[in-house]
Parts: C-alpha cells; structure tokens; sequence
C-alpha cells in the first residue's frame, strides 16, 4: 500500500532541526513507518512545520512543510484570542496539496481535535479519495456546540477511529460527537519505542542505582502524576522492604518542595529517596534498565486522561515491572494487570499492598514476562501487524462503498 501519516501539529523548536535530529525528537515517527516501509509499503510522513525540509531514511519520505505566512498571521492572532496554541489553528493547505500530489492509498492523521485540518484535508481528497483513519492523539471535544457539531462532521467521515482502548472515546459519545457503540472505533496502542532489555549489571554500572529492589519514577512533577501518591506507597514498600531504593526522574519541578518536605518528615526515608533531576531521554534506556519496578500514579482530571502512556511503555520494553494507576490506557497496557500492578487512582495503601504480595524473589521472573508482553503486544512490531490490519479493512470497506472491486 502506499501510506500517508499526517501530522499537523508541530513545536517551533523542530524548526531548527536537521534529518537526525528531528527523528530523534519523533521517535515513533521514525520506527512506526520504518517498521511498514521494511514490509513493502510506500510510506511518506507529512509533518506541518515552520520550514521546508524534506529527506529519506530507511524507504521512508519524510516532508516537513510550512503553512502559508498569513495563516501562521491569521492563527496567533486567534491563538491570543482563543487562548490555545496557534500551530493548531494554522490552515495546512500546503501539506494537503502535498498528500493529494501523492495519491495514497490511506491517510494516518494523527489528532481527532484538529478539526481544521482534517476537514481541508477530506475536502482536498474528496469522497473518491482515499481513506483516512484518524489515531486519537490526546485532547477532549470543544464546549462549544458549534464546534462539537463541526467536530463530528469531520470524524464522520473517517474510515476508522483509532483509540488506545475504546473507554478513551466515551467523551467523544456523551458530547454527541461518535454514536454508542460505532464500529469504527478500533482500539489501537498510539505510540511505542525502540528501547531494549539490557544487562542490568551493565546498566547500574553506568547509572549507579542500586537496592533491592530498585523502584524508578519517571514524568513531570505536576498534580496530574501525583508523584506524592506513589512516594507514601513507597514509604509503606520500604518498612516491609528495607533495601528498596527510590530515584525520581523529572522533567518539571512544580511539586518537588512538597516531595522533599514529606521525605524530611518521615524518618530514614531519605536514605531511600533520591531526587535525580533531568537527563537527555537517550540516557534513560539505560535508567529503565536499572530498576526492578516502575511508580506512577496519575489521576484524571476531567477529561484530562492518560491517551497511552509512553514512559510505563519505554519501562517495559526494559522489563521493569509497571506500577501503575487503574486508567484504560494502563489497562490495556497491562492486559489489565497482568503484567504489572494497578492501583486505585490516590490510594497508597493498595498501591504497597499489591507490590509486596508480588513478592521480592519473583520480580526477576515478572521482569522476563514484561519484556516478552512487551515484544509481542507493544513494540513497534507488533504495532505494525495490528495496524495493517486496521488499513486493509479500511481499504477494502472504502471501496465497497465506493461500489469499487474489492481485492
């Protein structure tokens, strides 16, 4: 098949890049259509941008095209109006024209809220185009009852709806944008990554953590994680577990003052905590493999919900064994658990309880068995076979409707 993935959203810092650097910065957009390319397909990858750039790695095209100047005028004057970021009201009209230059067989557009464009993109192509299958990239449906309907008359013309697990598409319905039970939701993992199992010897050598067992925490320290949840379970893990040993890594310190303050109340819990900071992400494979088992507690906020979760994924592909909320997204991930630990959203107590009756002397066996689910279920691999899948019924239901021969 020849394939389009579409991406319209983009960060002004990938202005600069050059070939490498961009794909190191877009590790799915590397891998995912690399891993389709190496099967035969034609693969381009439209990415809108803030310059023109274009290149081929590994049977992949890869086209980085800026938006007209007067629609990059025209969205950051409505992005202070509407206080949202202006790259996603540009009009990408020159990366339509692009893709419809190219003639594929199947557009991947990546965002079911960048209204927009995918409805430029749709009327670019036209009913006899080809179709388009839209991969939830995170985000929730507009307040405004306008934009809801203009929301689900783009996404009613996409071929399929791709969400991690269909539990992620229920605002979409209780806002009225897809029908209850509409067969083109396909539940889909959004993203994976290129890491790998290592010795983990190798890697503690490298990255000095240590302890028995060794817990990590990964992300942002915001209320969404809730890095505070998972430090009072760790607290309940370390009285039962006296050699465990915690190292957070983070990209944002919004709460680290309350973290430390619980750390200095509680006494000897700073012989077990150790705030790590910020390291390049190409130095994390290396933290992943040094730890036993991975903390995370993030809650949803409204709407605001975990779409996939990249860093219990890039865990796994590690082995370390995902300690995780009870979200859909972690569901999913876990084949509801088996494969790591859920807890209650909040609940510290569940949290410890669950990793202690894991028992100590089985983690390197559960570590084997999530670098395994991990490589049949998750990778970037087992990605591919799911989503050719996804396209070859696409493609063929399209042409049926279309009246045209089906092969």
């Amino acid at each position: 098949m020849r394939l389009c993935f579409a991406l319209f959203h983009y960060d002004a810092v990938d202005a600069g890049l050059q070939p490498a650097q961009y794909l190191e910065r877009r590790l799915p957009l590397r891998h995912l259509p690399q891993e389709l390319a190496s099967r035969g397909h034609e693969v381009m990858v439209m990415h809108q941008c803030l310059r023109r750039l274009s290149f081929v790695e590994n049977r992949v095209h890869y086209e980085l095209v800026p938006s007209a100047r007067w629609s990059r005028a025209i969205a950051a004057l409505g992005g202070q109006i509407l206080h949202r970021e202006s790259s996603l009201l540009e009009a990408a009209l020159p990366a339509v024209r692009t893709i419809r230059r190219w003639q594929p067989d199947l557009v991947h557009f990546f965002g079911t809220t960048l209204t927009l464009n995918l409805a430029l993109l749709e009327r670019a192509l036209g009913r006899r185009g080809p179709p388009v299958v839209v991969d939830y990239h995170g985000g929730w449906p507009p307040a405004n009852p306008l934009l809801r309907r203009i929301q689900r008359a783009t996404l009613d013309r996409a071929s399929r709806l791709l969400f991690t697990t269909r539990e992620l598409a229920r605002p979409f319905v209780e806002a009225g944008i897809l029908a209850v039970g509409d067969p083109r939701v396909v539940e889909v993992m959004e993203v994976s990554t290129p890491f790998r199992m290592k010795d983990r010897a190798a890697a503690r050598a490298v990255t000095g953590m240590s302890g028995d067992p060794v817990f990590l925490w990964a992300g942002r320290l915001e209320p969404v994680k809730d890095p505070l949840t998972a430090l009072r379970g760790f607290d309940r893990i370390r009285a039962a577990w006296t050699g465990s040993q915690l190292y957070l890594y983070y990209l944002t310190d919004q709460l680290l003052p309350e973290l430390r303050a619980f750390v200095d109340s509680r006494p000897g819990l700073a012989d077990h905590v150790h705030f790590q900071g910020r390291v390049p992400h190409d130095q994390m494979e290396e933290v992943f493999n040094s730890a036993d088992l991975l903390l995370q507690a993030s809650r949803p906020i409204g709407w605001i919900i975990e779409a996939s979760g990249f860093v219990p994924l890039e865990a796994m592909a590690c082995g370390a064994v995902p300690v995780l909320t009870d979200l859909p997204s972690f569901r999913a991930m876990t084949a509801d658990g088996r494969y790591g630990v859920l807890f209650q959203v909040g609940d510290d107590i569940g949290l410890a309880r669950s990793v202690l009756a894991l028992g100590r002397e089985r983690l390197a066996a559960l570590r084997a068995e999530v670098r395994a689910h991990f490589e049949s279920h998750l990778s970037f691999c087992a990605l591919a076979d799911r989503l050719e899948a996804v396209y070859e019924a696409s493609v063929a239901s399209h042409r049926e409707a279309l009246g045209l021969e089906v092969y």
